[in-house]
């Protein structure tokens, strides 16, 4: 949310082959990650805001800024770490993959939740997870799931039965209020029983984390519903939320396909995660600048709104084990079908 995310658009694209300026790109991401932001001559903020309280404490200490930074920095750090690794920068990999796993240092030990704590280490004692205080344009309950970077830990980290529990929970809760959230978007400091927020960055991973908790199924039914009421197909319901630099409609369209990349395409060997399309079929031309494949091919076969749920996946004719492709898969073209039914079969 506040962080400097450009820098997952500028790693997948080197990662991916779009971008060859490997050095010139690490020069900026290294320089952005080590090296403390500041306010700007002309006005406003660059940088990473109080990056050596970060650094120096392991987490953001709530008197100094909002505890929603850890999170932030700790993802970039991943990020910047990915193209170190890739580039063959073995010590600067190493001390920016150690880094990204400061999230862990907010956990609260018993509630499970991101906390506000302060620089000698003590917990806020008035915790409310519904509280935006110590959070941008969010609050403990949404933040706590924005590990992109982590997941398997992430979930080991609050437990598998107890995220799934909570992450449900949330869900459902959320859907009467159309998974929008738009109390949290501006003030600080209140409090309110919302959820997913799907009008803002934070939540924007939630309903795909249902596939780590194996639990696909309930991705791929919150996905089309999230598409399905949340967006609406009229031009007063396109979007209702905060499209910063796209990432709303940038969601929308993956989704649409069926696809999602949790850790944000930066990995040398990125991941898709697949769930239910909106449409039956559909082509993605690839640029031939970069990649060799001429055409991926989605179909979806017995697709619609109750048909949400996925059989069987077969890539290239080979039957899936699990509802991941590698970005490789659809660079090099090829053809994924999906077999769709009306109820949940690949738990």
């Amino acid at each position: 949310m506040e962080g400097s995310h450009e820098l997952a658009l500028m790693v997948a694209a080197y990662q991916k082959g779009i971008r060859k300026d490997g050095e010139a790109i690490y020069e900026a991401a290294h320089k952005m990650v080590t090296q403390q932001g500041g306010r700007h001559e002309c006005g406003g903020w660059y940088g990473q805001i109080d990056l050596d309280a970060y650094d120096r404490f392991g987490y953001m200490p709530s008197e100094i800024n909002v505890v929603s930074k850890t999170l932030d920095y700790a993802y970039d750090d991943f990020c910047v770490a990915q193209l170190a690794k890739a580039l063959g920068k073995k010590k600067d990999a190493a001390f920016l993959e150690k880094r990204s796993m400061n999230y862990k240092n907010v956990f609260h030990p018993e509630y499970k939740y991101v906390c506000n704590k302060d620089s000698l280490g003590s917990w806020d004692t008035d915790f409310d997870v519904f509280s935006n205080k110590g959070f941008i344009e969010g609050n403990s309950w949404q933040y706590s799931w924005y590990v992109p970077h982590d997941m398997d830990g992430l979930i080991k980290l609050i437990g598998k039965e107890k995220a799934l529990e909570r992450l449900s929970s949330g869900f459902e809760k959320a859907r009467k209020h159309h998974f929008a959230a738009h109390v949290f978007d501006r003030t600080m400091g209140q409090s309110a029983e919302f959820y997913i927020n799907q009008g803002n960055e934070v939540n924007m991973n939630a309903a795909f984390i249902f596939n780590y908790l194996g639990k696909p199924s309930l991705c791929q039914d919150y996905v089309r519903a999230i598409v399905d009421e949340y967006y609406g197909s009229s031009p007063y319901k396109g979007w209702e939320g905060d499209e910063d630099e796209g990432q709303m409609g940038g969601w929308f369209v993956m989704s649409a396909m069926g696809l999602f990349e949790m850790d944000g395409g930066v990995t040398a060997d990125s991941q898709l995660d697949l769930t239910s399309p909106l449409f039956e079929k559909i082509t993605i031309s690839l640029d031939s600048r970069y990649y060799k494949g001429k055409e991926f091919v989605i179909e979806a076969v017995n697709n619609s709104s109750d048909n949400r749920y996925i059989k069987s996946a077969r890539l290239n004719g080979k039957l899936l084990k699990g509802l991941r492709i590698p970005f490789s898969a659809i660079a090099n073209g090829g053809k994924l079908v999906l077999e769709m039914t009306d109820a949940p079969a690949y738990e």
